[in-house]
């Protein structure tokens, strides 16, 4: 017999409590449940961020090629001239009188040797031109006409020391600093001083007289560059060498004609 006031093991107390027990269970159920669904709301977002700096990285180490409109590159005279450098201005191809509505390009006059100019030691006047008595000096050494070298000094600066061109040729004789080592002078500035510059120019003339035939390749030669009179087997057509080899042949008459 039990006492009023007390209950029995699964009386309602009891079942009141199995009731509460339920109920926590439930709450922490439902708890567990919302805890999960905000980790996995939670854990989504830094995945997919994760995600897309991981695609961003890709394209940062394996960048796609970008397609470009590829042209056919061809040889150009300027790929000739940079074996031994050029002289004065760029070259502009050679366009007939037809094509370009210009007047026709003087051609040179008749075709002179080597043997032509080196028979014919005349310089009429010449002891009248600046820097003549160097002038002299590197034809005696070198063996060039006196006349040849004061027409190419003229073509070239107009006697100006200090002149300097486009493409970094320098002095009298506008030698470029691959030129002036060619020849033997190593510090271009050197190219300034009037005597270096005249041996060294005449030295290349030398050169050019040993390995060409004619006085018409041999200035060419000088102008654009041996290599592309090789090119065209003869005077390039080029504008600028085509007056160049005539206006000093021009100049070297007037000064060896009686």
């Amino acid at each position: 017999m039990f006492k009023r006031g007390h209950t029995r093991p699964g009386t309602a107390e009891t079942k009141g409590g199995s009731l509460s027990a339920s109920h926590r269970a439930a709450k922490l159920l439902a708890t567990a449940v919302a805890a999960t669904a905000l980790a996995g709301c939670a854990g989504q977002l830094p995945m997919r961020a994760d995600a897309d700096t991981a695609a961003q990285d890709q394209k940062v180490a394996n960048p796609q090629p970008v397609v470009k409109n590829k042209r056919t590159r061809t040889t150009t005279a300027k790929d000739i001239l940079a074996e031994w450098g050029t002289f004065g201005l760029a070259h502009k191809p050679y366009r007939t009188a037809r094509a370009s509505g210009m007047a026709p390009l003087a051609e040179p006059q008749v075709t002179m040797t080597i043997q032509d100019i080196m028979d014919d030691e005349t310089c009429r006047e010449c002891d009248k031109k600046p820097y003549h008595r160097i002038v002299e000096q590197a034809s005696a050494r070198h063996g060039v006409p006196a006349g040849l070298i004061h027409a190419v000094i003229q073509k070239e600066s107009s006697y100006n020391p200090r002149a300097t061109s486009r493409k970094r040729a320098k002095g009298l004789m506008q030698l470029t600093p691959a030129t002036g080592r060619f020849v033997g002078v190593a510090n271009s500035k050197h190219l300034y001083d009037p005597h270096t510059n005249i041996h060294a120019g005449t030295a290349y003339l030398k050169y050019l007289m040993e390995n060409h035939d004619t006085v018409d390749e041999v200035l060419a030669a000088y102008n654009a560059g041996p290599g592309n009179v090789r090119k065209y087997n003869g005077i390039p057509p080029f504008n600028e060498t085509r007056r160049y080899v005539y206006e000093v042949k021009q100049l070297y008459t007037a000064t060896s004609e009686d």
